[in-house]
């Protein structure tokens, strides 16, 4: 049963993987829709404040195979810290300050839910599908968001510190999020299914602090960096086609920028 599991997991990792790849590697070009959501399971009711007790029964009776459903949920304020979602459906669900910090949250689904202030510190939320959730001033600090899609995403003042984040963020909004040291870099070391770069294509980063990143080989095209502190930040092989770097800090301390692509396309200020 565990193989089975296991190689089930694999397999949904392949899909999403190659989603993203796609989505990152077509700059500008529209991203594909959303696969549709599975059946609700019986017993998830839209609007219902749930408690941790009820959290916990639901995850018990669920597997990988038969996820739990919370779509539309209120989950706010509960600690569901380091809990294993086995990959369930929270689309729509409300998580205002909830704690989620160590969670296993592999797979999960977060579509359009609301997680402002959410904890989600030391979680893995890989191959997890985020599409237009607001994560406004949660905290995702040392998060592993690997394979995400995070399209249309708000994460505004949101702490990713040290969280490693690749995945598709096109038109997200990272608007003075915190993302010092955090690892959005393409590392082909450490991808053993193949070079995925992060797709930060439209993406609002004003005002952001970028400092000691490493944005290697990122897709920054038409990204807004406007006010961004970006000292010690690895640019290599970025594409920055269009990117606004208006009144940045730290543009003599940037690692890497003679080797980012299409730097001339950039928008810089005048020196």
């Amino acid at each position: 049963m565990r193989r089975l599991v296991k190689r089930a997991s694999i397999v949904a990792l392949a899909a999403v993987f190659a989603v993203v790849r796609q989505m990152a590697g077509q700059s500008g070009a529209r991203p594909a829709e959303s696969p549709p959501a599975a059946p609700r399971a019986a017993g998830a009711d839209t609007g219902v404040k749930l408690t941790r007790a009820l959290v916990v029964a639901r995850l018990a009776s669920a597997s990988e195979q038969h996820p739990a459903d919370f779509t539309g949920t209120d989950l706010s304020g509960l600690d569901l810290s380091r809990l294993d979602f086995k990959q369930a459906n929270l689309s729509d669900a409300r998580l205002l300050r909830t704690n989620l910090s160590g969670a296993k949250m592999f797979g999960v689904t977060l579509n359009r839910a609301v997680a402002r202030e959410a904890d989600f510190s030391d979680a893995v939320l890989d191959i997890a599908v985020m599409r237009g959730t607001d994560l406004t001033g949660a905290k995702l600090r040392n998060a592993s968001l690997y394979a995400v899609i995070l399209i249309g995403a708000n994460l505004t003042e949101a702490d990713l510190t040290q969280a490693r984040l690749i995945g598709a963020l096109a038109d997200a909004k990272l608007v003075r999020a915190k993302l010092v040291e955090a690892k959005l870099g393409a590392d082909p070391g450490n991808q053993p299914m193949g070079l995925m770069r992060t797709d930060l294509t439209g993406a609002d980063l004003t005002g952001a602090d970028l400092s000691g990143a490493d944005l290697r080989k990122v897709n920054m095209v038409r990204a807004d960096l406007t006010g961004a502190d970006l000292r010690g930040a690895d640019l290599s092989g970025a594409d920055l086609t269009a990117a606004v770097f208006r009144s940045i800090r730290g543009r003599d301390q940037i690692r890497g920028l003679d080797k980012a692509r299409n730097v001339d396309k950039a928008i810089f200020d005048p020196r």
